[in-house]
């Protein structure tokens, strides 16, 4: 199969490539684990000198191979920030719902599927953190430590 791609086409793949690579390779899973995906990136870099994305993809002195260099880095680094900023308050908002669900419900960390009843309290309780957050973002939030003094 044969697929003709323009040089915008090009790099839009590049930066989709780029920021899958970038979260898969964020978490703390073993190499082995992202070898292939690796390798399907490191073919898709090798075809750059065919496009104009010089600017954006070039041979890395020191291991030889294509790459995405800083100034691709740079371009696509605000959507990144994007990403890990809407990504954070989602997934806290989530554990405060499921822990509160917790408390209440009896449920568990390794509970799961939740039953649809329980399902729709945590998805109204995370509605309720999702509104809280983004009214006043942690100005809200006291942890206690140990010992019982709350964390300021």
């Amino acid at each position: 199969m044969q697929i003709d791609l323009s040089d915008e086409q090009y790099r839009k793949l590049a930066a989709l490539i780029f920021l899958g690579e970038w979260i898969v390779n964020g978490g703390e899973k073993e190499p082995d684990d992202r070898k292939e995906l690796q390798s399907a990136a490191d073919f898709f870099y090798s075809l750059a000198p065919q496009f104009a994305v010089a600017d954006w993809i070039g041979l890395c002195p020191d291991c030889g191979n294509v790459h995405a260099n800083q100034t691709m880095e740079d371009a696509l680094l605000p959507m990144m920030d994007e990403y890990d900023e809407n990504t954070f308050w989602d997934v806290l908002a989530h554990h405060m719902a499921f822990r509160d669900l917790s408390v209440t419900s009896g449920v568990s960390d390794t509970d799961r599927e939740l039953p649809k009843e329980m399902e729709m309290r945590l998805w109204r309780r995370k509605e309720q953190y999702d509104q809280e957050f983004q009214k006043h973002g942690l100005n809200h939030v006291r942890i206690v430590l140990h010992g019982g003094k709350s964390g300021r």
